[in-house]
C-alpha cells in the first residue's frame, strides 16, 4: 500500500517544513522591506496597430472553405506562405459566362476536328495519286497540314481541360506581408464570396493603446499595460484632447510588444502611476489570493510558516506596495507560496484517524 502524505499542518494551523518539503516546493523567503511604490489606478484600453503595419487577406474567389486553415490567431508567418485553400464555387454570372466560354471551346474543338478530318483525307488521296499524278512536293505540302490540323486540335483540348482543372481545382490564399495572424475568420465548411476579409496580419513593431481616462485627469508618470503573460511598460504618445459623449479622454500609448502578446482590436488593463509613496513593498507573486483578503506567508521561526491577511495598496511594475499586515523584517515567502496555500488546503481536508 502506498504511504500515507505526512501531516504538515500544526494545531495553530501553522505548517512545519522539513529543508527537504522546503526544497521540493520551490519556497523563496526574503525579509520585508519598505520602498518607494508609485500609486497606481487601474484603466482599460483598446490594442490598435498602427496605420500601415497591418493587412487584410481577402478570397480571391467565390468558393467553399473545405479545409481547416494552416494557421491560428497569434501564430507568425513569413510572406507568401500559405494560408488557407478554397475550393472555387462559381455564382450565376460566372457560371454564364463559363458556359459560353465552354461552348464556344467546343465549337473550335469541333471545327478542327473536322479540319483534321479533310486534311487526313487530302493525305491518303495524295500519296495514293503519287507519284504518277500528284508530286512529292504536294504529298508534303498535305502531311504538313495534317500536322498542322492536329497540333491546333491538341491545343483546342489541353486548354479546355487546363479550363476545367483550374475551375475545380483548390486556390491557395497566401500573405501578402510578413507579421502575425491578428485575426481569422475563415471556418471549415464557411461559403466565401470573392473580396471577404479571411484574416488580418500585424507587422511585428510598436502598438498603439488607446486608453480612457476622466478628461481632468492628469498625464501619469508611468504606465503599464497588463497581459496574461505579465505586464508591459508603455509611455505616453499623445494626450487626447477631444472628449467623447460619455465624458471621458482617450489618450494614447506605445507599447514594444509582438502582436503575438497583445491582439490588434482586443480590450487590455492599464496601471496609471503616479507619484510614489513609501511602504512594505514585495514581489506580486506573493500574493495568494484569499475569500476575504489575499494572504501571504511568514516563516515564523525556522521551518515554521503561517498564512497572514494583508492590505494591498497600489500594484506596479509586478509589485505591491500594502496598506498593512505586515512590519519590515518579517521573512516573507515571496516564491512558492501557492505550493503553501495547497499545503493548507491538503492538510485541512485529510480525514482524521
Amino acid at each position: 500500500m502506498q504511504a500515507a502524505a505526512p501531516n504538515r499542518l500544526l494545531p495553530d494551523g501553522s505548517i512545519r517544513l522539513t529543508e527537504a518539503d522546503r526544497a521540493a516546493l520551490g519556497l523563496k523567503v526574503e525579509p520585508a522591506r519598505e520602498a518607494d511604490l508609485p500609486e497606481s489606478t487601474l484603466r482599460f484600453g483598446r490594442v490598435i496597430s498602427p496605420p500601415g503595419n497591418e493587412a487584410q487577406v481577402v478570397s480571391p474567389v467565390t468558393g467553399r472553405i473545405t479545409r481547416a486553415p494552416r494557421v491560428q490567431i497569434g501564430d507568425t508567418v513569413d510572406a507568401g506562405a500559405r494560408l488557407l485553400d478554397i475550393e472555387p464555387n462559381l455564382d450565376v454570372a460566372e457560371r454564364i459566362s463559363v458556359g459560353t466560354q465552354a461552348a464556344q471551346r467546343q465549337g473550335e474543338i469541333e471545327a478542327a476536328q473536322e479540319e483534321l478530318t479533310k486534311a487526313e483525307a487530302d493525305l491518303a488521296r495524295a500519296r495514293a495519286l503519287s507519284p504518277q499524278v500528284v508530286s512529292a512536293a504536294q504529298v508534303q505540302q498535305a502531311e504538313t497540314a495534317v500536322a498542322v490540323a492536329r497540333a491546333r486540335l491538341d491545343g483546342l483540348q489541353r486548354a479546355r481541360t487546363a479550363e476545367t482543372t483550374a475551375r475545380t481545382q483548390l486556390v491557395s490564399v497566401s500573405a501578402p506581408i510578413a507579421g502575425v495572424v491578428a485575426d481569422l475568420t475563415a471556418t471549415v465548411g464557411a461559403l466565401v464570396t470573392r473580396g471577404d476579409v479571411l484574416a488580418r496580419l500585424v507587422r511585428s513593431g510598436p502598438l498603439w493603446v488607446d486608453v480612457s481616462v476622466p478628461p481632468d485627469a492628469a498625464v501619469g508618470d508611468r504606465y503599464e499595460v497588463i497581459t496574461n503573460s505579465g505586464s508591459l511598460l508603455a509611455r505616453l504618445l499623445a494626450r487626447g484632447r477631444l472628449t467623447d459623449v460619455g465624458g471621458t479622454r482617450t489618450d494614447r500609448l506605445l507599447v514594444d510588444a509582438p502582436a503575438s502578446v497583445l491582439t490588434p482590436g482586443a480590450t487590455v488593463s492599464v496601471r496609471i502611476a503616479q507619484g510614489a509613496t513609501r511602504g512594505i513593498v514585495l514581489p506580486e507573486a506573493a500574493l495568494v489570493p484569499g475569500v476575504e483578503s489575499d494572504i501571504v506567508f511568514v516563516e515564523r521561526e525556522p521551518g515554521i510558516f503561517a498564512a497572514q491577511p494583508v492590505q494591498v495598496a497600489t500594484r506596479f511594475g509586478g509589485q505591491v506596495r500594502l496598506a498593512g499586515g505586515l512590519t519590515p523584517g518579517q521573512r516573507i515567502v515571496v516564491r512558492g507560496g501557492m505550493a503553501l496555500q495547497g499545503e493548507l488546503v491538503r492538510s485541512q481536508l485529510r480525514p482524521a484517524g
